[in-house]
């Protein structure tokens, strides 16, 4: 729950982000930003809303997908190693 104090600052940016010409989007996306514990989704319409979910899904996504790449690169290069220590053993006992 916002305060007083808090709502009469979010009050004024919204209305001087909104005298510049910023859309209602713009201004849910600079508010959140600057307090990202704030329940503003009061200033955007459903479909917005809707977007801003949708991005934010995404997000999630793009980070459990980033962590599984890191995951398989880390596998890849242990078993590249070893695999080029064995090619290295081998080498030795061919020169043998």
């Amino acid at each position: 729950m916002l305060s007083i104090s808090q709502a009469k600052d979010i009050r004024s940016i919204v209305s001087e982000l909104r005298s510049r010409g910023f859309s209602k989007l713009d201004v849910y996306l600079v508010l959140k930003t600057l307090k990202p514990d704030a329940k503003l989704e009061y200033l955007l319409s459903p479909g917005e809303l809707d977007l801003i979910n949708r991005v934010n899904a995404m997000r999630i996504e793009l980070y459990r997908m980033r962590n599984a790449v890191y995951d398989l690169e880390k596998k890849v290069r242990k078993r590249h190693e070893i695999i080029e220590g064995i090619y290295e053993e081998l080498m030795r006992s061919v020169e043998k």
